[in-house]
This record gives C-alpha cells, sequence and structure tokens, in this order.
C-alpha cells in the first residue's frame, strides 16, 4: 500500500481526506489490489487513485445513468483474482445498475460494459457478487422486495438466472433468508432481531455482522442466525448505518449519527478506538482494506446538509507480520553475498593458478558452474562429479586448441595425455 507506517501500530492514524462529492455519500468500495477506491451519492459515482488520492476521470455513460437525480446507491469490485484489470458494479436509486471495466495499461481507462434499466425499476439497495469457476454471478436487491441474480462474463451483457420476491435481510421484520444459488427457491430462513439496518458477512461464510439500528451492532451465526455478541454504539438516532468486518475478520467497523466510526474487538466485544470523522455528520457509509502490512479504514459523510467528505485511517500491521518478509529477504540478501564472496575468490584463484602455469582461463566454463553453485540447495556429489567431468572436458578442448595454436605440442605426444595432465589438475582446483 502506498501508506507510510506510522510509529506506534496500535492505533488508526488518519491519513488523509479526499474531497470532490457535491452531496451525501452512499457507498465505498476498494478494489482487490487496494490501488483505487470507489465511491457513490447523490451526485454520481467516482473512482479515486488512493496512490495519488486523485479522482480519476469518469467513463461515458447513457442518459439514464447521467441522471442527476438518480443517486448511486451500492457498489462493489468483482474482479477476478487472476485478473489484472479491475471491474466495478454498481446499482442507482432508479434502477440502474452499471459496470465499468479497466482498459489498457493505464489506471485511468475505463469503459462502459453494462448500463441497462432491471426489473421494474425500483431503487437496488445492495448489490454482490460470487466467482464459480469460470462462471462470475451478480445479485441484486431492489426495495420492491426483489431479489435477482445474473451472470457476467466480463465481455458481454448480464444474463438472466433468476428473480425472486421476498424480504432478505429485512429492515423491519429481521428475517434472513438463505436462498439457493441457480433457481432461488428458500433453503431456510431465520430471525435475526427486530431490525436489520445493514449486514455484512464474513469471507468464511459463517458468520454475519447486523446494525440493529436499536443499541449498536450484532454479530450472529450465519446457520442459525442467533446472536453471539452485541456492540453497544447508544445510537441517538436511528438511522441506518453500515458495519464490515475488519482486519481479516478480527474487528468490527461501522458508522455511527454522531460524525464518528466506532472499532470493536469482534471477539472480545471491547471498544477498541474512535474515529472522528466530522464533528455532527452523520457517517452511515464505511468499508475496510486488508494490505500486506496495514489495515484501511474509510468513512464518508452521509448527508446532504454537511461536508461530504471521505476520510481514510491506516493501522501498521504487528511486527511479527511484518518482520517475516524483511527477514527472508535479509538471508536471501546475506546469501548472495556469500555466494559472490566465494565466486570471486574461485576465480582470483583460478587465475593465479592460470599465469603460474602459462595457461589460458575459460570463463564460460567457469559461469557454468558458478551457475549450479549459485542453486538454493545444498550441492550433492553427483552435481559436483557433474562440475568436474564438465570443467576436464572443456579444459581439455582448450588444451588442444592451445597446442595447435602454438605448435608448442611436443611430438608423439597424443591429445589423451594432454586431456590426463587437464584432468589432475582439475581436480585440484575445485577440491580447494
Amino acid at each position: 500500500m502506498f501508506f507510510i507506517p506510522t510509529k506506534d501500530g496500535k492505533e488508526y492514524r488518519l491519513e488523509g481526506r479526499l474531497i470532490g462529492h457535491k452531496n451525501a455519500i452512499n457507498c465505498l468500495t476498494i478494489s482487490s489490489n487496494g490501488s483505487l477506491l470507489a465511491s457513490g451519492g447523490s451526485d454520481g459515482m467516482r473512482i479515486w487513485d488512493l496512490k495519488r488520492r486523485l479522482q480519476l476521470p469518469s467513463p461515458r455513460q447513457n442518459m439514464g445513468l447521467q441522471n442527476p437525480v438518480d443517486p448511486v446507491t451500492c457498489a462493489c469490485w468483482i474482479t477476478r483474482q487472476e485478473a489484472t484489470r479491475e471491474t466495478l458494479c454498481y446499482g442507482t436509486g432508479l434502477g440502474f445498475i452499471g459496470i465499468w471495466q479497466q482498459q489498457g495499461e493505464g489506471i485511468e481507462d475505463f469503459d462502459t460494459k453494462v448500463s441497462r434499466r432491471i426489473g421494474t425499476g425500483k431503487e437496488i439497495m445492495c448489490i454482490t457478487y460470487d466467482h464459480a469457476g469460470d462462471d462470475t454471478r451478480i445479485a441484486t436487491g431492489t426495495r420492491d422486495k426483489r431479489v435477482q441474480v445474473w451472470s457476467f462474463d466480463f465481455k458481454g451483457p448480464l444474463i438472466p438466472i433468476f428473480s425472486i420476491e421476498l424480504n432478505i435481510f429485512g429492515m423491519y421484520d429481521g428475517e434472513v433468508h438463505a436462498l439457493r444459488g441457480t433457481d432461488g427457491v428458500i433453503i431456510a430462513t431465520n430471525n435475526a432481531g427486530p431490525l436489520i439496518g445493514h449486514a455484512s458477512v464474513d469471507n468464511a461464510q459463517t458468520l454475519f455482522l447486523i446494525d440493529n439500528v436499536m443499541n449498536g451492532f450484532s454479530l450472529h451465526r450465519l446457520d442459525d442466525a442467533v446472536c453471539i455478541r452485541s456492540y453497544n454504539t447508544n445510537p441517538v438516532k436511528t438511522f441506518p448505518k453500515q458495519v464490515v468486518f475488519g482486519e481479516k475478520t478480527d474487528m468490527v467497523v461501522g458508522g455511527s449519527d454522531a460524525g464518528v466510526i466506532y472499532v470493536f474487538d469482534k471477539n472480545e466485544g471491547t471498544l477498541k478506538q474512535v474515529l472522528k470523522h466530522a464533528d455532527k455528520a452523520r457517517v452511515q457509509t464505511v468499508t475496510t482494506y486488508d494490505g500486506t502490512y496495514h489495515s484501511i479504514i474509510v468513512g464518508a459523510t452521509s448527508q446532504n446538509d454537511a461536508e461530504p467528505v471521505i476520510s481514510i485511517w491506516s493501522r501498521q500491521r504487528d511486527n511479527l507480520e511484518t518482520a517475516r518478509p524483511l527477514g527472508k529477504a535479509l538471508k536471501n540478501f546475506v546469501r548472495g553475498i556469500v555466494q559472490l564472496a566465494i565466486a570471486m575468490a574461485l576465480l582470483a584463484y583460478v587465475s593465479h593458478v592460470c599465469v603460474t602455469m602459462n595457461t589460458s582461463i575459460s570463463f564460460e566454463s567457469l559461469g557454468n558452474i558458478w551457475r549450479n553453485l549459485a542453486r538454493p540447495r545444498e550441492p550433492m556429489n553427483d552435481d559436483i562429479r557433474a562440475w568436474v567431468e564438465q570443467y576436464i572436458e572443456h579444459r581439455g578442448e582448450i588444451s588442444n586448441e592451445n597446442k595447435i595454436r602454438t605448435g608448442r605440442g611436443k611430438t608423439g605426444t597424443s591429445p589423451n595425455t594432454e586431456m590426463e595432465h587437464g584432468e589432475s589438475q582439475a581436480v585440484i582446483l575445485l577440491g580447494i
């Protein structure tokens, strides 16, 4: 990541703010490699380069997605693990779904792949995806209590798989439904409580978090919706707030109606830190990202009568996690220095011997031997024997060439006699 490590890695530190939206920000999502942030709100969809903290140009859109009264309500990156190009999917208040895909080498090159209205045109309240083999499926939930699932191959249009009407993560009844992915048949229904303002499932798909609207957040088992732990924030007003997992599901991160973001320890239930975003503005929009060395929290202003700002915090990982790559790199560096010193000593010795005996040196054969010596594993007897034979053969050829070229060969001396002399000399050199 682009963030500079802080001296104290125990707490999150404010790294910067992004300003560009004109109205409330409804959704945030960070790309799989942590380089891009997408934010959607009442004034449309935006993509930010997190390294430079700059807003990137948006691709051309149809008139429906350019409607100034149609807010972006939800978004997610649907990039495959092995893909090098990022793909962004989002939904709007008038039921439009848009998909932007990165083109070319530059991160600024995005093209509109999909732009269409789905269902009855009701607000798309949530959107997510899943990869199953070569098939990528996108699921949407709309205000008319309808769940729709689509197939997307990153090249063509959306292909509908099924559509079903129900209350999933219902705000007013607390019901949680499990659907079969092929046809939408309800497999199970459980109740997580009286109200659900927002829900988030962990990567292992065994737990989920909800904003219970009444007193804060709560953690539930996914198979039966039983509450495991609660995280009290004492909200003043009953606004729905996003709540997500952080630091590889070790933390619970959620918004508030008081301008702050709460960070809880998931297992202990204790409040670890309160991040101040603004004095009074609602922070209903949050997201997290786990990089190699840092964990990131991003929050945004969610009301029109306050300055629409995006805040970014980071925390350095524990020293044990960051020391391993450094230790491995240092070990490899020291090994390389030792190997180089051995090679230089060997080369100097061979050069000295060759000068003393008034013969030539083959750097090509020494190079072949060094390439074998540079292998990470320890050399075996068979390896040493092969290197000796290789060097003997090459020295023999050089001796014959020198004999013919200089005319210093003895009368009646066969090539085999010269080879035998070269063999004993090579064995002595490699055995030092």
